[in-house]
C-alpha cells in the first residue's frame, strides 16, 4: 500500500481534485440554469406572409396555454403542448417553440399564403396554397381572386390548380378578379378593366384556355381593336377564341 502511495504524484492529485470541483461547480451552475425563470417571449414571423396573424394573437395563444410566462422556471414550460396550441390558429401553416439558453420563450411562426378568396351563399373563406379552406383574418383582408358560386368537393383541386395559373402569369394577375361558377360548373371569368363577359367553360384544358384569352387580348391592343364593344369572350373553344357583340 505504501508503495502504491508512493508512485501518486502529488501534481495528479491536484490535476483530479481540479477536476472534481470544476465538474462540482459545472454541475451546480447548470441546475440553477434550467430552473431559472423564463425572461421573456419574442414572436417571430418568417416567410412571406405577415399579415392575417399578428404578435398580439400569438402572446394571447401563449398566454392562454402557459399563463405569465415570466413567472415560470422555464422546467414547467411545455413545448409540444404550446407549440399544438399555436398550430391551432387555422391562419397558421407552422410554428416552432424553444427556450434560448439566455432564457428567452421564442416562437417562430410561418403564416399560410391565400391565393384566392371563395364567397358562397352560406359562408366565405380563402383557399391556401394547398387547396384548402382557411378562415379569413380579423387584421387583414389579402387582395385575391374572388371565386363565386357552389364549389364541388371534387373540383376544389381543379380550382387550385386554375388560380394557381392566373396567379402565377403577371398579366393574368392583373387582369382577372374573379371566377363566377354557375350551375353545372359553368365558369365566366371577370376583368378588371374590360366589360364584357368571360365565358370559360368548364375546367377542361385551362391554361390553353387562358393563353387564348392572354393571345387574344395582346392582338386587339397591336390592331387597335375596340374590344369593349363586345359582349362575350367565348373561350370554351380551344382551337379559337369566338367573340360576340
Amino acid at each position: 500500500m505504501k508503495k502504491l502511495l508512493k508512485k501518486i504524484k502529488w501534481s495528479d492529485l491536484r490535476i483530479l481534485m481540479v477536476l472534481g470541483v470544476a465538474l462540482f461547480l459545472y454541475s451546480f451552475s447548470n441546475d440553477r440554469s434550467t430552473h431559472r425563470n423564463l425572461k421573456g417571449v419574442e414572436i417571430l414571423f418568417k416567410g412571406e406572409e405577415r399579415h392575417f396573424v399578428t404578435s398580439s394573437d400569438v402572446s394571447d395563444i401563449v398566454k392562454h396555454q402557459s399563463g405569465t410566462v415570466t413567472a415560470q422556471d422555464r422546467t414547467t414550460i411545455d413545448l409540444n403542448i404550446l407549440e399544438k396550441s399555436v398550430l391551432e390558429n387555422r391562419l397558421i401553416k407552422d410554428a416552432e417553440v424553444y427556450v434560448t439558453i439566455d432564457g428567452i420563450l421564442k416562437v417562430e411562426v410561418n403564416q399560410k399564403k391565400a391565393i384566392g378568396r371563395v364567397v358562397g351563399e352560406n359562408d366565405s373563406y380563402y383557399l391556401d396554397e394547398n387547396g384548402a379552406k382557411m378562415p379569413l383574418s380579423d387584421n387583414y383582408a389579402e387582395r385575391v381572386i374572388l371565386v363565386e358560386g357552389s364549389i364541388k368537393s371534387e373540383s376544389q383541386e381543379a380550382l387550385k390548380q386554375m388560380l394557381e395559373l392566373i396567379n402565377a402569369d403577371e398579366f393574368l394577375k392583373q387582369e382577372i378578379t374573379g371566377i363566377s361558377i354557375q350551375p353545372g360548373e359553368v365558369i365566366y371569368l371577370k376583368s378588371r378593366v374590360n366589360t364584357f363577359q368571360i365565358l370559360f367553360g368548364g375546367f377542361n384544358e385551362m391554361e390553353r384556355k387562358l393563353m387564348n384569352y392572354k393571345a387574344f387580348i395582346q392582338y386587339a391592343i397591336d390592331e387597335k381593336i375596340e374590344i369593349d364593344s363586345y359582349k362575350k369572350i367565348n373561350l370554351k373553344f380551344t382551337q379559337q377564341v369566338v367573340c360576340s357583340k
